[in-house]
């Protein structure tokens, strides 16, 4: 598919749009117990327990680098954390590992 004729910028007289700015992703982590492996989750994720902590991106993946610890699928943790944290490796896990 060509897409060399779509419009880049806003036809001239055109009414402007102002785009509202990201919302930073939010994540906790929800620490590990004797009974349970620790879980990143995004922040608000209702499986998260009150004793989760909020944790910046690099820390969510870097917890998510350590054996035994997973990403929710319940929210957009596995979705937005799993490919970031596969890209570039051969064996990139899939989201239904």
């Amino acid at each position: 598919m060509d897409l060399d004729a779509v419009p880049t910028h806003h036809r001239t007289g055109a009414a402007t749009v102002a785009a509202a700015p990201a919302a930073p992703w939010a994540w906790v982590l929800d620490g590990r117990t004797r009974r349970r492996a620790a879980t990143v989750h995004a922040e608000g994720c209702r499986p998260a327990t009150d004793r989760a902590v909020p944790v910046k991106t690099m820390a969510a993946l870097d917890a998510l680098a350590r054996p035994g610890t997973t990403a929710c699928t319940g929210c957009d943790a596995a979705e937005t954390l799993l490919p970031i944290l596969a890209h570039g490796q051969d064996d990139a896990p899939d989201l239904g590992d």
